[in-house]
């Protein structure tokens, strides 16, 4: 089913550096929205704002508001897996989670998806 994401003054820092600052978005559903801009102005942070990809960054922060389906996503009680579930992220670079090991990291999408035999984990990390 189709969401409607709500982006209010949304501002994302990096330790004590401001990455983006007072972003205002409706992405209404089943519409296609592109972010358009030069390497470096904040189009990824902003996306990973979105599915809270952001928020694994050591000293990384978001302040503003982000809801989905009038749900705001950083509120305490919010399943963080369900939203990155929700909102994919599809990278241009490798981007492993860096407190993860490489094979966590390959085999990561068939834990989450219930997967626990090790020789399917194995074969699965092997392939990749």
């Amino acid at each position: 089913m189709a969401k409607r994401i709500d982006a209010r003054h949304v501002t994302a820092y990096y330790g004590s550096v401001k990455a983006i600052e007072d972003i205002n978005l409706v992405v209404e559903p089943k519409t296609i929205t592109a972010l358009i801009g030069p390497s470096g102005c904040g189009k990824s942070t902003f996306l990973r704002t979105i599915n809270r990809m952001h928020e694994v960054l050591p000293g990384a922060r978001v302040d503003g508001r982000i809801t989905i389906d009038d749900q705001d996503i950083y509120q305490r009680d919010v399943d963080v897996t369900a939203v990155r579930r929700m909102i994919g992220m599809v990278f241009q670079r490798p981007n492993p989670f860096p407190t993860m090991s490489i094979f966590d990291n390959v085999v990561a999408g068939l834990r989450l998806n219930g997967v626990r035999r090790k020789s399917i984990l194995e074969e699965a990390a092997e392939r990749a």
